[in-house]
């Protein structure tokens, strides 16, 4: 018995031991994951500051570009002042250099910022530069595609307003100050997206629809892999529209879209209209981020259904969409041998994001209260320039600004930006 006792106790003590060896492993091995998540918030941050930097240098450029009256010091001080008006951050390291040639304006900086968590591995700072070009300005035009979140997370709040009443407020601004010359240049379409879209088609155009006329209605994506392209559907059924909606969320029909104005506005130099439809769009059901880029870019698509844009080569328009969404697909999505699902829908936004780039097309990205790491992602590799076309708003405030930098890159296109 006193054997068996003294077995007791030297398995206690053992365990014990091995409940602080155990601690102590955890220990060590939560330093990467922390030090991994310390990084991701100064990448975060990093983020911010690069923003800033590249809408700075654009606002200078542009003001130096703008002001050909003035002389070449007028305009280089031109560009400073406005640069340092626009970048207050104290990171800088020195002066913005600004260059004026005979046909345009080069400008590039760099910043120097401090991290927070990654000088616990030993980066202390972070080195931040950017540079852009523009030319004088020229007749350059403008067809602008608005592809926006209106799923019913879009009711929550983020910072101190409703999230879509950020987005509304934020797009409004962008339609306003690229249009407050109104010479005709810039135009814009309108794709409010959720699970569904609803949008005015000819009904050759549409699944069961008559064969004359034009059909209004909701519709999802066509079948694979006529959903990853601008192509003109024809006479095989899956490259039409109007296929039976996912059974997962058919209770959700098309009765909630009109009364939300919810419904895809071609191009169109109606400015007003533009903003009288943001006014009244109101969010409703789930997402398919998808679905509204392929519609976007069929507003861009000089072929049918709408037609009443310039061709792809045309050197003096601009193409352009802006996608802005708060939340991953949700809404299944046809991929190949017809199968549907949510995944689908995730590679299908890949593909169209390539297709409609290949075609110059240019595609600018806002990751708005967006907390799904493989969505923040996809819409980064989705932009043209992921350091000048992709943005994550974490509030309303960081929306407006990132609709202010938005406005500024595309008055640079509309002035030759190369």
């Amino acid at each position: 018995m006193c054997h068996l006792r003294k077995a007791l106790t030297e398995l206690r003590q053992f365990r014990a031991h091995q409940r602080g060896t155990v601690g102590i492993m955890f220990a060590l091995a939560s330093v990467p994951m922390i030090l991994a998540a310390g990084a991701g918030l100064d990448m975060i941050r990093a983020n911010h500051v690069r923003t800033k930097l590249q809408v700075a240098i654009d606002a200078g450029a542009l003001a130096a570009a703008a002001t050909r009256h003035l002389s070449e010091e007028e305009r280089i001080q031109q560009a400073k002042t406005m640069f340092h008006i626009n970048f207050d951050d104290p990171f800088i390291a020195g002066l913005p250099d600004v260059v004026i040639n005979k046909h345009s304006v080069e400008m590039s900086a760099r910043a120097i910022m401090p991290t927070a968590f990654m000088r616990l591995a030993g980066i202390d700072t972070m080195q931040l530069s950017t540079r852009t070009t523009v030319n004088l300005p020229t007749s350059k035009n403008a067809e602008i595609a608005l592809v926006l979140d209106y799923s019913g997370s879009m009711n929550e709040r983020s910072g101190g307003k409703v999230k879509y009443v950020a987005m509304r407020e934020a797009a409004i601004n962008l339609v306003r100050g690229l249009t407050e010359n109104d010479d005709g240049r810039v135009r814009f379409g309108l794709v409010p997206f959720s699970h569904h879209v609803r949008v005015t088609l000819p009904s050759s155009f549409v699944n069961g629809a008559r064969t004359s006329g034009n059909w209004t209605g909701c519709t999802q994506d066509r079948m694979f892999p006529h959903n990853t392209n601008a192509s003109t559907p024809g006479g095989n059924p899956a490259s039409k529209w109007g296929h039976d909606f996912a059974p997962q969320h058919a209770n959700r029909g098309c009765g909630g879209y009109a009364p939300r104005n919810l419904t895809v506005r071609p191009i169109s130099d109606d400015h007003e209209g533009v903003i009288g439809q943001l006014q009244s769009m109101r969010p409703y059901a789930w997402t398919h981020i998808a679905l509204g880029f392929s519609f976007a870019w069929h507003l861009l698509s000089p072929g049918a259904p709408f037609t009443d844009v310039e061709a792809y080569d045309d050197e003096e328009t601009e193409k352009i969409i802006v996608l802005l969404t708060d939340g991953r697909q949700t809404e299944p999505a046809f991929g190949p041998g017809g199968r549907r699902n949510v995944r689908n829908g995730e590679r299908n936004l890949e593909r169209l994001c390539d297709n409609a780039k290949a075609k110059d097309i240019t595609v600018v990205t806002v990751a708005f209260d967006l907390d799904d790491m493989g969505t923040t992602q996809r819409l980064r590799r989705c932009s043209t320039d992921p350091d000048k076309h992709f943005f994550i708003a974490e509030d309303d405030a960081q929306l407006s600004k990132a609709f202010d930098a938005i406005r500024v890159q595309l008055q640079q296109a509309i002035y030759l930006s190369r």
